[in-house]
């Protein structure tokens, strides 16, 4: 499943459904599917996917850090040659 938007979101009978949404090859906005988390376990999930999330940002920036270093270093040298 793939999830590109949140649709409506509630609270019903102690689970938490959020319905998911995606663009279709016609370029139209459906759902995707419902997530149901039982209300007991929201601030749990909540929290795991923050963390997932940050560090994978962490990942990601340390990534393109080390890269921009790279991309640095490669025209410092062209610079040192052309002299």
């Amino acid at each position: 499943m793939i999830i590109e938007g949140l649709g409506n979101v509630s609270f019903v009978n102690g689970l938490l459904r959020i319905q998911t949404l995606a663009v279709g090859p016609d370029g139209k906005i459906s759902e995707s599917g419902t997530i149901e988390i039982p209300g007991n376990k929201v601030g749990d999930l909540i929290t795991s996917l923050t963390a997932a999330a940050q560090g994978i940002s962490e990942k990601i920036g340390g990534e393109s850090e080390t890269s921009s270093k790279n991309e640095e270093k490669k025209s410092s040298n062209k610079k040192k040659k052309k002299k």
